[in-house]
């Protein structure tokens, strides 16, 4: 890519903006609103989850001693990560997401493996949320009381995500009034979350904590100088689960492409500003509490378990609203991977990198919805809905996608003299980290090298259809 090249799509950037191609139509500025709240409530769900996982991940490698500094430095990753991706969002904002800046700045070959690796980032986000929500109900006591030996909590949960996945197929053909539902669950959830942050502590929240037998935290206590850096930085690898979602926010967005461009920046936007503000109010305080407490999270009682335990009287209104919630959100979360991961597969569609058949291009794309949601449910089962396995796979593809992306936003800054962009360095420098930590696991070069044969694929089948411009650049 010369100056000249990218010149240009400055000027037809600036020219879209200026006069949007897409008009809203018929929509009322009430609805157009209501949209907007309503993409970011269902976009914002697998990310609003995080904090929980995240930092419960981090815990079994610093200790009580760092978990909130540790916690506090991925949050600083998280805001020079998203600073990255509001730009993409205003840049691209029809469902390109990150491979358009990368197309630009890199090239199309890492483009497309961008492209890949965000479409399985999609895919395991809908399987994963999908496996949690059989978890949360097992966890609630709802079985099938079928008795089949050594198998029947297999069976339990294989049949309870079948079910989970046809519900979920069920909102998402609603449409808009699914996309509501979701939304609704989301907010629900995040506000009761935020309720709960405010919360004193329990007096009595110690004798309310079942002991874990199962894990082991690590004491760091006297620690300090550069072996404190090294455990911290060990540790936020483990806690960059908590930068989940900002890709989502600006790859879904090709199913709004009869809002205007305004709305579409907002939907983008907005949904990385939200992600950052709530999951940095709720990582401190359930770090903090975590600290206080010295809480043990275990299979049985999970972090998110036994910080609600902490502020909420067993029993109360706001502990029940909030079980109800979790697992609404569990399966919004599953329709957000759904809804980011076919725009993905539209805009490659669009691009002749993919069969047409994969996607309809005429209104909601029903289609790749649930290419995406049917390969989701089948890797669901092949491990068994244990979210514990799928995550470790998940873990690589997010941070492929994010080096690709902040690498081409560095590149965008000094190329257009956006110097903020130059923020994003730490961020891309941490995620560098966390990848070549993560490919010390067999599954991180699992996922690594599915990607590439995907990006072999996607070009291949670009090249074939007689390498138009591709799409992500509109």
């Amino acid at each position: 890519m010369n100056k000249k090249t990218v010149d240009i799509m400055d000027n037809n950037g600036q020219e879209l903006i200026a006069n949007p191609a897409v008009k809203a139509g018929n929509l009322s500025m009430f609805s157009l609103l209501i949209a907007i709240f309503a993409y970011i409530g269902l976009i914002v769900s697998d990310p609003a989850t995080s904090p929980f996982y995240a930092i419960e991940s981090a815990l079994g490698t610093v200790g009580y001693s760092l978990i909130v500094p540790t916690m506090l430095f991925v949050i600083a990753v998280a805001v020079s990560v998203s600073l990255g991706y509001i730009a993409i969002g205003i840049r691209f904002n029809k469902g390109e997401g990150g491979p358009g800046l990368i197309y630009e700045m890199l090239g199309v070959k890492p483009a497309m493996l961008a492209a890949a690796s965000l479409i399985q980032d999609f895919i395991l986000t809908d399987s994963i949320t999908m496996a949690a929500t059989v978890a949360a109900l097992v966890s609630l006591g709802f079985t099938f009381g079928v008795d089949f030996g050594d198998y029947s909590a297999l069976v339990d949960r294989l049949g309870l995500a079948l079910i989970v996945g046809v519900a979920v197929a069920a909102v998402m053909r609603l449409g808009d009034k699914g996309r509501y539902i979701f939304a609704l669950m989301t907010f629900g959830f995040m506000g009761f979350v935020l309720y709960t942050v405010f919360l004193p502590i329990l007096p009595n929240a110690k004798e309310l904590m079942p002991i874990a037998h199962d894990i082991n935290i690590p004491d760091h206590s006297g620690l300090s100088g550069f072996a404190m850096i090294v455990v911290i930085l060990f540790g936020a690898v483990r806690g960059f689960a908590l930068l989940t979602g900002f890709e989502a926010s600006v790859a879904g967005l090709s199913h709004e492409e009869d809002k205007p461009q305004w709305a579409r920046i907002a939907m983008g936007v907005g949904t990385v500003v939200a992600v950052l503000l709530f999951t940095s109010f709720v990582t401190y305080d359930i770090a903090n509490t975590t600290r206080i407490l010295e809480l043990e999270p275990s299979h049985k009682n999970t972090l998110f378990n036994l910080w609600t335990r902490s502020k909420l009287l067993p029993g109360s209104f706001g502990a029940q609203a909030l079980t109800l919630f979790s697992v609404g959100i569990l399966l919004s979360g599953a329709a957000s991977g759904a809804v980011a991961g076919s725009g993905m597969l539209r805009t490659l569609v669009r691009s002749k990198a993919l069969p047409p058949y994969l996607s309809n291009p005429n209104g909601i794309d029903y289609r790749s919805i649930f290419v995406v949601h049917g390969l989701a449910i089948l890797i669901t089962l092949g491990f068994g809905a244990n979210e514990l396995k799928i995550v470790a796979f998940y873990a690589i593809s997010v941070l492929v996608g994010f080096l690709l992306s902040l690498t081409a936003a560095v590149k965008f800054a000094f190329y257009t003299q956006t110097y903020y962009l130059v923020l994003a360095i730490p961020g891309l420098l941490m995620v560098a980290f966390a990848l070549v930590v993560n490919m010390g696991r067999y599954e991180g070069w699992v996922i690594v090298g599915l990607g590439i044969v995907m990006a072999y694929y996607l070009k291949k089948k670009w090249v074939a259809g007689g390498q138009q411009p591709i799409s992500f650049s509109h």
